[in-house]
């Protein structure tokens, strides 16, 4: 609840998912994620990475506004279990607020952040 009394929802989140048809799966990530919405990026990404022949996730985080310790703790889990299955990860995209929350938590090189160009 806000100060007012008024029940608060979820921060707004939005997953867009691609595939390259080769094993690769692309998670566009946008909007906030923090503790109110981060089971939804939990279950798309476990979702993904237990589906059959998928040799790659990549998180674009470039539309991500904001993420807080939470939820980069999803990124984190995700990066582990992907590694416990044989399946790269990667963060790509990762810019202001949301580059300076995973830096100072040190996370940064861990998650291997890359750049890559807007088409």
């Amino acid at each position: 609840m806000d100060t007012s009394g008024h029940e608060i929802g979820p921060a707004p989140l939005q997953i867009d998912r691609s595939s390259d048809g080769h094993g690769r799966v692309c998670l566009a990530v946008a909007g906030e994620l923090d503790i109110s919405n981060l089971d939804r990026l939990r279950h798309a990404v476990d979702g993904v990475l237990a589906e059959p022949g998928v040799t790659a996730l990549v998180l674009d985080l470039r539309p991500l506004q904001f993420i807080d310790s939470s939820g980069v703790q999803v990124l984190m889990r995700g990066r582990r279990t992907a590694a416990g299955r044989g399946i790269d990860f990667g963060i790509l995209n990762a810019h202001g607020k949301v580059l300076r929350v995973l830096s100072v938590l040190g996370v940064h090189d861990v998650l291997s952040i890359t750049e890559q160009p807007e088409l």
